[in-house]
């Protein structure tokens, strides 16, 4: 697996985790978590930089680019 394919997992699972606490919770809570979720992924797009990384990287998880680069 991919760091990039384990972001897209994360963020599927943290939405439908938020998604559940709007309805279960507090509809204000899960909006808000959804809302600080799309600026993380905003700030992701603009930097290339996501803070999952912290947790992927040292479960050895690297870039495809960066995988296809070892292979050569």
């Amino acid at each position: 697996m991919y760091l990039e394919n384990a972001r897209a997992l994360l963020q599927g699972v943290l939405l439908l985790v938020f998604a559940t606490i709007a309805y279960w919770v507090s509809l204000r809570i899960g909006v808000g978590l959804v809302a600080l979720m799309g600026v993380m992924k905003i700030q992701e797009s603009r930097t290339g930089w996501c803070p999952s990384d912290v947790f992927f990287r040292p479960m050895g998880l690297k870039r495809r680019w960066e995988a296809e680069t070892e292979r050569s």
